[in-house]
């Protein structure tokens, strides 16, 4: 399947319905400028060019999160016209944008996404991978975009985004394919930590990022309450207290969130239910990792900890 295409890109489903570039660079050393999307996306792609010329460039700044809502400047435009690739997260991230990007600019694009999901959700080759328990969760897989947070599903994005690349660069092609093939390594040495944390089947939480769904569910969570906030949206005080009643009954274990705008929400219920509160990194800030790899672990752990305090 190709993952190299023109001025044509696909929304996989309809609920599926760039600003100061900085960070994840490269030295320009006279190829063709490549852009990410956002940081998470700069990091594998970080790891699969090694040892290449190709530049990478990151668009989204430092401060900046997932790409909902983002709008393309004048400034995003200008670059956009001048580069060679952009590579994007895709399952919708990038929906609010991407379609003016490469209507106006005929920017090529690398879909990540490719493959993950189809029309009903998560594509049948790779359900029994990603924990998908649809009947379990208010929040279904088919409507989570953040899926560089599933160490399955984020093994598929480095495989498209590496093939992409080999398209366009295909000197690199042996270089690109084993920095591929140790990151997938990586990746997969981090799984088996995962795997002490999916023995426990009545570790319920609450989650105040929606980023952290695939990765909870991956060590063994089971969310009871999952609230994305920002500051256009939060949660009422009607909410808060229906939310407190109900991890009481449910016997909530820990509450999850990012150092942002949820985490008062998140100290509040937890001071409510007298549970503790934990920080993960949801690696969309520069600020807060520079090595994908480092950042999941100390994830994993810290999910760990949860579970066996």
């Amino acid at each position: 399947m190709k993952k190299l295409f023109k001025k044509s890109v696909i929304c996989l489903t309809a609920v599926f319905s760039l600003a100061a570039f900085s960070a994840c660079r490269k030295p320009n050393t006279g190829s063709q400028m490549v852009l990410t999307s956002f940081y998470p996306v700069c990091l594998i792609t970080q790891r699969i060019t090694q040892g290449t010329d190709i530049q990478i460039q990151n668009m989204a700044k430092p401060q900046t999160g997932c790409l909902h809502d983002y709008q393309l400047t004048t400034l995003d435009m200008r670059l956009l016209s001048t580069s060679h690739l952009l590579i994007i997260n895709g399952a919708g991230m990038e929906h609010s944008f991407i379609e003016k990007a490469v209507d106006e600019t005929g920017i090529n694009v690398i879909d990540s996404s490719e493959g993950i999901f189809d029309e009903s959700g998560i594509n049948d080759e790779h359900e029994e991978h990603f924990h998908s328990d649809k009947e379990s969760h208010d929040h279904d897989h088919e409507m989570n975009s953040h899926i560089w947070m599933s160490l399955d599903m984020v093994s598929v994005q480095a495989q498209n985004i590496c093939s992409g690349l080999k398209e366009a660069y295909p000197q690199y092609s042996d270089i690109m394919d084993k920095n591929t093939g140790l990151f997938i390594d990586d990746v997969n040495s981090l799984k088996e930590l995962e795997k002490v944390n999916e023995t426990d089947d009545d570790f319920n939480v609450i989650s105040f990022n929606e980023a952290f769904h695939y990765l909870l569910e991956e060590n063994g969570a089971n969310i009871t309450a999952e609230i994305e906030i920002d500051e256009n949206s939060t949660p009422t005080a009607r909410q808060m207290a229906q939310m407190s009643d109900s991890a009481k009954e449910l016997n909530v274990k820990a509450v999850f969130c990012a150092d942002d705008n949820g985490r008062v929400f998140a100290e509040t219920i937890g001071r409510e239910l007298n549970i503790p509160v934990y920080i993960l990194d949801p690696l969309t800030y520069t600020v807060s990792s520079d090595d994908y790899i480092a950042a999941m672990k100390n994830n994993i752990l810290i999910i760990s900890e949860a579970k066996n305090k």
